[in-house]
């Protein structure tokens, strides 16, 4: 034991005069071995500038604003931050991006209360109510008694359509009616939010960011991507939910019902949700389950089919539009030079007009002295 202790005593002056020797030669300041400014937390932040403070305040200035006030338990109820989502490829799985989401859309507490209270919500709305038999009024027969009351000895009968009768009516039978029972649409839409949040913390909603449409339309392709991707039976069954019918992947999944099945999103239910292994979804189906169930998103961005051809278009239209203003704005405008220069393009046509027709040389000339004047001031008007 006192060997053990007098090594560890060893090593521990043998790494403080280390530190004390790095210290003494940086004259007191933080060593450059040990500069962690040097450093950058995440690879999307900014290199933090050493130039303009020394070592010590620039230090504490970057642990100051990486400081966050803490928040309190009311303020992260009220407002929680956004969660992120990975958009996959279909049937790859490779991951194309992340999505961001709101809280109260995929982070919500579970609540087993609600989920009950929707699961009964939908199993009474399900319920047909078509059991009926008939009342006395509609069996066929005669309403004669059919022997005295009194006299015969035996017990007291009615029509043909008695209830004691072989062949008559079911007293106190079933009859048609409505089984559904009401629960509020924000306590709806709460449970339905609380079912896809349980599956997001799960890890079993996978979000596709394409449609969700196979190759082949033959069992064995889809039967292959099933256990490849350990979705079949023995991992829990897998719900494929899309926003239409997709061909291949409903006739893949005909013969794969106990590996899983597809629905189409408006056909999906709370206990849908919640009776398989996991979800794969398309992205837009999970956007418009949020939307249907009290979540709003930002308005998509359509992208244009022509692409760099539509937008060089417009910046050549642009262009052109700009060339015909200038151009308008010029001959509205003008200057008196080029108002000469059209006088002498004129008198230029009208000689070359006299030479070939000496008998309108007169009647060219003084046209020519006539429009020039009228030229010029209409030229010069606007400049001054």
């Amino acid at each position: 034991m006192a060997s053990s202790s007098s090594s560890s005593v060893r090593l521990l002056r043998r790494s403080g005069a280390s530190l004390q020797r790095a210290w003494n030669r940086t004259d007191g300041g933080i060593p450059t071995s040990y500069n962690i400014l040097s450093r950058r937390f995440m690879a999307t932040e900014a290199t933090i500038p050493t130039e303009s403070t020394t070592e010590s305040e620039s230090c504490i200035e970057i642990f100051e604003s990486r400081l966050r006030p803490a928040r309190t338990r009311q303020q992260i109820l009220l407002d929680p931050s956004p969660v992120t989502t990975t958009l996959y490829k279909f049937p790859t799985l490779e991951p194309i991006q992340f999505v961001k989401y709101d809280a109260k859309f995929l982070h919500l507490p579970l609540r087993r209360d609600i989920l009950h209270r929707a699961i009964v919500y939908e199993g009474n709305a399900h319920r047909l109510g078509r059991a009926k038999t008939k009342y006395r009024s509609e069996i066929v027969g005669s309403n004669k008694k059919l022997r005295p009351q009194k006299g015969s000895g035996r017990a007291r009968l009615g029509d043909v359509s008695s209830p004691m009768l072989r062949g008559g009516a079911k007293a106190h039978g079933p009859k048609p009616r409505d089984f559904r029972t009401d629960l509020p649409k924000k306590v709806y839409d709460l449970a339905f939010r609380t079912a896809l949040s349980y599956r997001y913390r799960q890890g079993q909603l996978i979000v596709i960011g394409e449609a969700i449409h196979p190759d082949h339309s033959k069992t064995r392709f889809m039967r292959q991507i099933m256990l490849l991707n350990k979705w079949g039976a023995a991992n829990g069954k897998t719900l494929f939910i899309t926003m239409t019918r997709r061909n291949n992947l409903w006739c893949g999944l005909n013969m794969l019902s106990q590996h899983g099945r597809a629905m189409k999103v408006e056909d999906v239910d709370v206990k849908d949700l919640l009776e398989t292994g996991r979800i794969v979804i398309e992205q837009h189906a999970l956007e418009w389950l949020g939307e249907k169930h009290g979540i709003s998103f930002p308005p998509r961005v359509k992208k244009s089919k022509k692409g760099k051809k539509a937008v060089v278009k417009s910046e050549a239209g642009e262009a052109v539009a700009a060339v015909e203003g200038d151009a308008a704005a010029i001959a509205a405008v003008g200057t008196a030079s080029e108002a000469e220069a059209a006088v002498e393009a004129l008198a230029e046509e009208s000689s070359t007009e006299a030479e070939t027709s000496p008998e309108s040389d007169s009647q060219l000339t003084s046209e020519s002295t006539s429009t020039a004047p009228a030229s010029s001031t209409t030229a010069t008007a606007p400049a001054s």
